[in-house]
């Protein structure tokens, strides 16, 4: 676990295994706020040791779930008796899903889990005005997706609706998220806190993930000059899209991104996976044009 200092008040947790995972404590005037929970009792443990070495768990704890996905919720049974707040589709997801994703990720679990809903949900946002503290509903990763602004040192956590090179997306409506990373700019921010990646003092992945969203809405991402990387996160994207596009019936719109699924595929070196992945999209692209 690395912890770095931030501002006058915040504390940046930084787990490298099973992936990089951040985890940002905000030590406010009247509460102790805990922004997303990893996986599971052990890390969570590791962070309360040091904080009460820092003399900060004196006062109410209020955890908050940036959303649903299950590295950033596991750890939330260590607070039962805690404030545990999120947006109100956060709640449901994880009502809906969590179970599943227990089994399903089983591997990744850090110590002891009991899946723990939020008991506080908001549905555009939740302010603690002593504290100078918001938190406020920002769909773009997912549909539940909030973001935490510290106004005292201008912090900015914003849970996986940043990611680097290229967010991972998971919604329907790009347009929203679009909208998410626009009201992003219009802070006034000393730093930013993601999910995965490092302390940020800048905007520039704001901008550089704005960017890739806004060409990927209009079907205009060039993908020539991609890593292999890049190549990967923007294929997981189009397949998404075109899968939600499908289900909502919208079946022209789900070939375009479909088809260009296939054109990165014929773009990448051979191998049996590549092959697999080329007949799984061939047969979609196949029943969709009927």
């Amino acid at each position: 676990m690395k912890v770095q200092k931030v501002g006058s008040r915040g504390y940046l947790f930084t787990f490298d295994e099973p992936y990089k995972t951040n985890l940002y404590v905000i030590n406010a005037t009247n509460h102790l706020f805990i922004c997303d929970t990893f996986l599971g009792s052990d890390p969570i443990k590791d962070v309360m040791k040091f904080l009460d070495k820092e003399k900060c768990t004196t006062k109410p704890v209020v955890v908050f779930n940036s959303h649903y996905d299950y590295d950033h919720i596991w750890g939330n049974s260590e607070f039962k008796d805690s404030i545990i707040l999120a947006h109100e589709l956060c709640r449901k997801m994880i009502k809906d899903e969590g179970e599943d994703d227990l089994k399903k990720y089983a591997s990744h679990k850090r110590g002891e889990i009991a899946l723990t809903l939020p008991n506080v949900v908001f549905k555009e946002k939740k302010s603690f005005l002593e504290d100078e503290v918001e938190f406020y509903h920002t769909p773009g990763h997912t549909e539940d997706s909030s973001s935490c602004y510290d106004r005292v040192d201008e912090v900015l956590f914003v849970g996986d609706n940043l990611e680097s090179p290229y967010p991972y997306i998971r919604i329907l409506n790009i347009e929203t998220y679009i909208e998410t990373l626009e009201e992003y700019l219009t802070r006034d921010v000393n730093f930013i806190v993601s999910g995965h990646d490092d302390l940020m003092k800048d905007n520039q992945l704001i901008k550089s993930n704005l960017t890739y969203l806004q060409n990927l809405n209009q079907n205009q991402v060039d993908s020539t000059k991609f890593s292999k990387e890049q190549r990967g996160i923007h294929y997981s994207n189009i397949t998404q899209l075109g899968e939600l596009k499908a289900q909502a019936g919208k079946k022209e719109s789900a070939l375009e991104y479909y088809n260009e699924a296939a054109k990165l595929l014929n773009e990448a070196e051979d191998s049996p996976n590549v092959e697999k992945l080329k007949e799984q999209i061939g047969k979609i692209i196949e029943d969709l044009s009927k």
